[in-house]
């Protein structure tokens, strides 16, 4: 379908030209526009022939000749995702409780999302002329949600609607240059021990262009009610799964394999140096957080002090469990240095979806309320991914709300320590 213009912005190459609102981009440049990636890449080129539909269905051409100092100014509508076809034995969503914010509930399985937003794909749903297109547009990378190369046990854990082998059309893509990040999904009993060892080997193949493969714990709720019998990690499968990383890392060339922070922190292990990470190639899945946090830490502490001691306050950190170890070391070098303040630091459990979930990122606002330990005096200290982009919590509360509640001041921290903002 043709890409839909929302609004244009005033000053701009495309409201000088007058394209407006509600009109339809045809092609450009003798293209065919379906999305913003479209106009994205299309739209670079110094002259921009455009044919447009107006509401009426009128059609109308007109040029436009790029200036590096005025943007094109075309907003499209919202871009609407490709919806997953699989029913994952781990699937997270599924183990949501009801009532929560709508878009908690999305299953989007996008390639397009994929690229620009690093999501994780199955690619279960891509059609022919999808293909071809991320091959001509050079949509690359692409983050792939594989969990194993064993195409029947593949099945077996997405359970998708359309049964492939995802390996044959990862080497073809490869074949136009290109590559991937690829998440697994860990289950016990299912894709780890041997299971994984073989698809990590498969994964090194020069033909199939992975950049790096991420391994993640899976994540049980208290909500599974019906859903597949899984048994979550513990100290001692963690360990053995890190042994059998170390193994690769020691006795072959496979260096781009990256197991989730979680993993040692129940296995009771130091997170590896930073060299380990290399460029952080899966720092959005959250892996080497609690490494990248702790020397950016070392990096911003002495700007991080100058913000405690604009206010006479007293600080009260709130953590999750995974990231306790960091944030105790953090505690202690910034109580160091802070004289006559009182530095507290509290673990907020994951009551609302269980003890297995240990994450910041998942920590609920009625979990903070009903566990908070602090003197009203003090200002709450707490990581900014308990809220999302538009600065609310999983169960809908704003930050304004959540300070009105617990009558405290807060001092939200990036988990990265890259900013902050006091509320």
């Amino acid at each position: 379908m043709p890409l839909k213009i929302k609004s244009v912005e005033p000053d701009s190459l495309a409201a000088m030209a007058g394209i407006r609102p509600d009109e339809k981009i045809l092609t450009l440049n003798g293209e065919q526009i379906r999305d913003f990636l479209d106009l994205e890449f299309y739209g670079s080129d110094f002259k921009l022939d455009f044919c447009l539909a107006s509401p009426n269905g009128s059609k109308r051409e007109l040029t436009i000749y790029r200036e590096s100092a005025r943007p094109l100014g075309i907003i499209p509508f919202d871009y609407k995702h490709r919806n997953c076809n699989n029913h994952c034995i781990f699937c997270f969503i599924d183990q949501m409780p009801p009532g929560m914010r709508k878009t908690l509930y999305a299953k989007d399985d996008d390639y397009i999302f994929s690229f620009v937003y690093g999501n994780y794909i199955t690619l279960t749903n891509l059609k022919e002329e999808e293909i071809q297109r991320i091959c001509d547009q050079h949509i690359s990378p692409l983050y792939v949600s594989l969990h194993t190369t064993n195409a029947r046990l593949r099945q077996q854990m997405i359970r998708s609607a359309k049964k492939m082998d995802p390996l044959p059309l990862m080497r073809r893509l490869a074949d136009c240059g290109i590559s991937f990040h690829v998440q697994m999904v860990i289950v016990p009993g299912y894709n780890d021990g041997i299971e994984l060892r073989h698809s990590i080997m498969d994964l090194a193949a020069p033909d199939l262009n992975v950049e790096s493969v991420g391994l993640v714990p899976v994540g049980l709720t208290q909500f599974r009610d019906h859903l597949t019998p899984l048994e979550p990690f513990d100290a001692e499968l963690a360990e053995d799964l890190l042994e059998l990383i170390n193994d690769f890392e020691m006795f072959t060339e496979i260096d781009f394999v990256y197991p989730a922070d979680e993993f040692y922190v129940l296995a009771g292990w130091e997170v590896p140096e930073e060299e380990f990470y290399q460029d952080y190639p899966q720092i959005e899945n959250g892996i080497g957080m609690l490494r990248l946090g702790e020397e950016n830490f070392k990096q911003r502490k002495r700007a991080f002090l100058k913000e405690l001691r604009k206010s006479e306050t007293n600080y009260h950190f709130l953590c999750s469990k995974s990231a306790l170890g960091l944030m105790e070391k953090v505690v202690k070098a910034l109580s160091v240095r802070l004289e006559n303040r009182l530095l507290s630091l509290q673990v907020i459990r994951n009551d609302f979806f269980g003890e297995f979930i240990s994450v910041a990122g998942l920590i609920t606002a009625a979990d903070i309320i009903s566990q908070i330990q602090a003197p009203e005096s003090s200002t709450l200290v707490l990581p900014s991914c308990v809220f999302n982009h538009e600065g609310y919590t999983l169960d809908g509360k704003s930050i304004a709300e959540l300070k009105s509640l617990l009558n405290r001041d807060l001092l939200v921290v990036d988990p990265l320590w890259e900013d902050w903002q006091r509320y």
